[in-house]
């Protein structure tokens, strides 16, 4: 059961330098995976390939993504998943670098999102300059959740517990006005994301899974593991009357999440998955990922309780079926398990989560 996706902690150029993997993503075939790695030069990082072993950079003029290499001599690369897309961190303010023409649709949920946050005493990003590929932002105060979980100097249980209990009031606040009259028509040029959405999700993710371990003898286990859960998984979301759809931010996770500012009020950032889903899609992504840090160690017990507790308690507030909730996170539990599968130091440990479910309830 301990077998998992073979990506290198570590590759070595062609001129034997040492590059740290930071992330990493399937490839189109076996064998082949997509790499972000720190940049052993200097700050920032590298988008890269490893084929058959074989470890080949991305040159900083990523075809895909042209205006990358103008726009990363302003500062730092912390983000590049090659022909993509790029974050670059330019003092206080972060240039998102897209495909030719993807940045519109990100600035339109952007604008969306944001006019909706601020009737919540949420704080977002600014954007600050806006074309057909690059979109500048300025920063966000605070520290992501993500941190603060983790930070036992600065932050105690008692305040970090405040800083989820912000987070669900303006939560709850979001999801109410943005049924009302002012933002429906804009909230409705979303795209949806109905259970059939996720389902294609999760099957992607199986099938990136399928694909690598394809004829891996050590691998058969878990093969067998993951298509039972996820048959379970995809025929609970299939099998159960779906919640109403709403303004939902579509990445929700801890990292998205910053801690109260100078300014007051928790902060979001990062619309591009914006849609219209049933909250128990964002809610129970941003369950599973406290769920995550358990297990990585990144969180305490008690930690993790007052989290998912406060989550929860959003769930029931917002009125979310108790079996969409859990069939979303069935469905997240499983996609984030083959996700991270992929990433060193966590694929051994995300292999055993293919076929050891882990619930809130366990870790309570």
């Amino acid at each position: 059961m301990n077998w998992h996706p073979p990506v290198p902690a570590q590759v070595s150029d062609g001129a034997g330098v040492t590059w740290q993997v930071r992330r990493a993503w399937p490839g189109s075939l076996a064998g082949e995976f997509v790499l972000e790695v720190r940049d052993p030069v200097g700050p920032g990082v590298r988008a890269a390939h490893f084929r058959q072993g074989n470890f080949d950079p991305v040159p900083r003029d990523d075809p895909l993504i042209p205006s990358l290499a103008r726009e990363a001599e302003q500062g730092n690369v912390i983000v590049h998943r090659a022909h993509k897309r790029a974050v670059i961190q330019a003092g206080d303010k972060y240039v998102k670098v897209f495909r030719p023409g993807r940045a519109v649709d990100a600035a339109s949920k952007h604008h969306i999102a944001a006019s909706l946050l601020a009737c919540s005493s949420f704080n977002t990003p600014r954007i600050l300059e806006a074309g057909t590929d690059v979109m500048v932002f300025s920063s966000l105060g605070g520290r992501p959740y993500y941190e603060l979980g983790q930070d036992h100097a600065a932050v105690t249980d008692a305040s970090f517990d405040a800083a989820w209990a912000q987070w669900s009031q303006a939560w709850v606040t979001t999801a109410s006005v943005a049924k009302g009259a002012d933002f429906r028509d804009s909230v409705d040029t979303l795209p949806a994301h109905p259970s059939e959405t996720e389902v294609a999700n999760l099957q992607r993710w199986i099938n990136h899974w399928l694909r690598h371990s394809q004829g891996v003898p050590e691998a058969a286990t878990a093969r067998s593991a993951l298509l039972a859960r996820a048959e379970a998984a995809i025929n609970r979301l299939s099998g159960s009357a779906a919640d109403p759809l709403g303004w939902a931010h579509g990445d929700l996770h801890d990292k998205q999440l910053f801690g109260s500012d100078e300014n007051g009020g928790p902060g979001l950032l990062d619309f591009d998955e914006g849609c219209r889903a049933e909250a128990a899609l964002d809610l129970a992504n941003l369950d599973v990922h406290v769920e995550l840090r358990l297990r990585q160690k990144l969180l305490t017990t008690r930690r993790y309780v007052i989290a998912h507790r406060r989550i929860v308690a959003t769930a029931e507030k917002l009125h979310v079926s108790p079996e969409r909730f859990a069939a979303y996170a069935a469905c997240t539990r499983l996609r984030l398990a083959c996700l991270y599968s992929f990433r060193p130091p966590w694929g051994a440990e995300a292999t055993k989560y293919l076929s050891e479910p882990t619930t809130p309830e366990r870790a309570l």
